[in-house]
């Protein structure tokens, strides 16, 4: 029995370390970089298909660098059988390293931990998800987004329980997985059609403008209600109508509530998406400058601060002996001459 293991859910799963020829691994098909690879590509996916598209990636590019530099790994990859379940990047860069240095012994065998075959799938994904969205950050967000649309779609996982695993909120967890599937069905198929491997990297990366959009209650209700939204959205994700992806969960709603502004976007969006939003939000600004300026946000926020106080409550605090009383009161006062000085500094009386 091996001396190694690792701690999953309270049990202990044996692992043995190896070196491993490179030529005699396969790479791992449910991984999401590889599945999306196999799931994008036209004809048959062979294992030097993988390979290839692996390499094609800047973040490989960075890798191989790095590792040939520190002369090997700092980190095992993970192995089941001839599969590599963790670290099919690492893989790649050791087959393009012993290409580019042929005969050189470091190259042709990479350190593993080899774990026993009869491990059950969900330990193993309790595994890769601690590898991959508790721990590094090496899968990006969609691709994260599809490990978990697995767990709960296909291993049957509660968006409750992956949400206690991996540290996330239960509606966090909802949110990328309704992301996930909007990507994968509607927004992708019109992103990708025909682009290279750059253009489809970028489309990717477009993730995180669905989950702020999903995260959103008003938005993802305005979706279930009327799923022409949806495409709608999608197209102006591809259009880049926005700037950043934080613009869709902080100011989009804005721009819909507001007649005005909701006007503008749309009557611009199809024709010249490029200012869409930033016409829209000037409308906003506008209009409604307590929505956007900075400033009027807060005289917002202590207006309404004043309005819902509970007076009676106050009024008894400052009658009351002790020197918080006297604080409280001091306060008060400093904040009527602050106001009294400045409406008079800007000609309100």
């Amino acid at each position: 029995m091996s001396d190694h293991t690792i701690s999953v859910r309270g049990r202990q799963i044996p692992f043995e370390l190896k070196r491993l020829s490179i030529y005699e691994l396969r790479f791992y098909a449910d991984n999401p970089r590889i599945n999306y690879i196999i799931s994008s590509h036209d004809g048959d996916v062979t294992q030097e298909t993988i390979e290839h598209k692996l390499l094609a990636l800047d973040t490989t590019k960075d890798l191989v660098k790095d590792v040939e530099e520190n002369e090997g790994l700092i980190e095992e990859i993970l192995v089941i059988g001839d599969e590599v379940v963790e670290g099919n990047t690492r893989l790649a860069v050791y087959r393009r390293l012993a290409s580019k240095h042929p005969g050189d012994p470091r190259w042709t065998h990479i350190p593993a931990k080899v774990l026993s075959s009869d491990i059950k799938p969900a330990d193993l994904f309790f595994i890769l998800g601690t590898f991959h969205i508790k721990g590094k950050n090496e899968w990006s967000a969609y691709e994260k987004a599809a490990y978990i649309h697995r767990m709960v779609r296909e291993l049957e996982y509660t968006p409750q329980e992956v949400a206690r695993q991996l540290g996330h909120q239960a509606n966090t967890v909802e949110a990328m997985l309704k992301a996930y599937e909007t990507m994968r069905d509607s927004f992708l198929p019109k992103a990708t059609k025909g682009a290279d491997e750059f253009e489809t990297q970028d489309a990717l990366r477009k993730y995180s403008y669905f989950e702020a959009f999903y995260r959103h209650k008003e938005l993802a209700q305005r979706a279930k209600e009327t799923p022409r939204f949806m495409e709608e959205f999608s197209d102006w994700v591809l259009w880049d109508v926005f700037p950043k992806a934080e613009c869709v969960r902080s100011e989009l709603p804005k721009i819909l509530k507001n007649k005005r502004a909701q006007k503008t976007f749309y009557e611009l969006v199809d024709s010249d998406p490029e200012v869409a939003y930033e016409e829209a939000e000037l409308v906003l600004h506008e209009h409604k400058p307590e929505q956007m300026d900075p400033f009027y946000i807060g005289v917002k926020v202590f207006r309404d601060l004043l309005r819902d106080a509970p007076v009676e409550e106050i009024k008894t605090n400052l009658t009351t002996d002790g020197p918080r009383a006297k604080a409280c009161y001091e306060q008060l006062k400093r904040c009527h001459k602050e106001l009294e000085r400045f409406c008079r500094s800007v000609g309100v009386e």
